[in-house]
This record gives structure tokens, sequence and C-alpha cells, in this order.
């Protein structure tokens, strides 16, 4: 009888593991199917509206479109294409220069942001130090993320000039014209260098507007005046009056630091040149 009874005990305690082993088990395939059944879901189902994954290329795509020099500097047009989706971010951009050469392999001057840009859109960067250095400029843009190109993308090279950056390691106070207590009228232009300040290069031109020019009540357009007549020196400290001769016609008259610029772009003379100005349009 003990015999029997401990046989009976231990089919039931193997009964008891079996039915919980058969329980855990069941439940195992059942979250399995379950997972399968969700993955199937997503799949199929209609697109989520909930966070956006930003590993993913939101397909925009950049490029440069213009690149020019400014009255203050430089800039370039950065446009996401026309066939592209919107940005769904910013991205970066720097400035490159180099004295000579490439500017790929210069040094960073500035950095900047891209804001996001919808399809078709257009966006100017700009660089307008305090003072623009001659060299060879470049602007460099990154791609959104996970963009399937290099995810960079470089302007064309933007190239200032000595004349247009003016160089000359000069510190003056703004504004110029108080600075040297100048008058210009006409062809006739007085100014005073200060006591104490070591002499300097100043030159005094006339220009002739292009045929066919309708002048503006500030002289503008400056772009593609040329020089008439020119007078250009080292002062002292001191004042001076000096002259040049006035072209028939249209014209203006230009006091300015360094030497002379025979042809004004669309900028007229660097805003850390000019000292003083007149023009003919002015006496009408």
């Amino acid at each position: 009888m003990k015999k029997i009874k401990k046989m009976t005990v231990g089919i039931i305690i193997a009964s008891l593991l079996a039915v919980s082993f058969v329980q855990v088990g069941d439940t195992t395939i059942a979250a399995t199917k379950q997972n399968e059944n969700a993955n199937v879901s997503i799949q199929k189902g209609p697109k989520q509206q909930g966070p956006k994954d930003k590993s993913a290329w939101d397909r925009s795509s950049l490029s440069f479109t213009v690149e020019k020099l400014t009255c203050y500097g430089i800039s370039a047009t950065i446009k996401n294409g026309q066939d592209s989706r919107d940005m769904q971010g910013e991205v970066e951009y720097e400035v490159y220069y180099s004295e000579k050469g490439n500017p790929k392999s210069g040094e960073v001057v500035a950095t900047g942001v891209v804001h996001a840009l919808e399809s078709g859109e257009t966006e100017e960067l700009t660089y307008t130090p305090d003072q623009l250095v001659a060299g060879n400029y470049m602007f460099k843009a990154y791609q959104s993320p996970n963009h399937p190109g290099t995810g960079v993308l470089w302007s064309e090279s933007i190239m200032v000039t000595e004349d247009f950056a003016g160089n000359e390691s000069i510190e003056l106070q703004r504004p110029l014209d108080q600075f040297f207590h100048s008058s210009v009228i006409n062809g006739t232009a007085t100014f005073t260098v200060p006591e104490g300040m070591d002499p300097i290069e100043i030159s005094f031109t006339s220009y002739t507007y292009p045929e066919g020019t309708v002048l503006q009540e500030d002289g503008k357009p400056y772009e593609g005046q040329t020089s008439f007549d020119n007078v250009t020196d080292v002062y002292g400290p001191g004042t001076y009056t000096i002259e040049v001769d006035l072209p028939n016609g249209d014209w203006q008259t230009d006091l300015y630091v360094g030497s002379e610029i025979k042809v004004l772009t669309e900028c007229g003379h660097p805003i850390n040149k000019i000292i003083d100005a007149d023009y003919s349009a002015k006496q009408d």
C-alpha cells in the first residue's frame, strides 16, 4: 500500500510539472505569433504620422547656384532642388580662404547654418568680415544626413582682388569724413590729416559714367564708372586742398584712402576706404 501511495504522489508531481511546462511553452508561442502579426501590420498598414526617423534621408538635395562679391563681402546662393523634398532640419556650412590657389586647401574663416529649405527654395549665404582680405574664397555646405551622394558640396571659387578688399593695415576712426574733417565740392577736396598721425596715401579721383546711364540721387550706379582725372599723394599731418578736372556730362568725385581705383564695381569704393564724395546729380 505504501508503495502504491508513493507512485501516486510521483505521478501527481510529474503531471503538475508537465502542465506548467506546457503553459509556458504555449505562452511563448503565442507571444511570437503576436509579434509576427505586429510586424506584418506595420509593414502593410497605413503610413504612421508619429516622430520622423532622424536617421533617414529626407530626400532633399542642395546645390550652389550663384557666387558673387557683395558691397561688404562675398555671398553664395544655395538651393534645395526643384524635384527634391523639403528639408527636415538645418545643415552647416563653412567658408574657406586661401591667399593663393584652391581654397579647399585653405583655412576655415567662418561657419554658419543653412535653414531648412522647402523644395525649390533658395538662401543667400554671406561672409561680411570687418575687413575682407584679398585672396580666394569658397563656400562648403553639408547635405542632409544620409544623403546618397558625397554628403558635401562646394561653391565656385570667389576671387577678391586687393583693389576691392583694401588690404592696407589702416585703423581709422569712422566715419572717415569726420575723421579727416573733409569736404568735397565738384572737383575740389579739402581734408585734414590729424597731428601725430603717420603719413597716409590718399587719392582724389573724378569719374565719368558709361554712356546712357540714368543717374540716381545717391550717385549710383557705380558700376562701370571710369577714372577721368586723379591726384594721389602721401600726406602727413596738416590741411590740404586738391583739385581734379571734371568730364563733360555727368560725373562723380571721390576722396579715398589708398592708390587710384580706375574702374568702379557696383559697390563703388570699399567701405573702409571712402572718405567723401560729390556727384553731378547732387547739383541739380
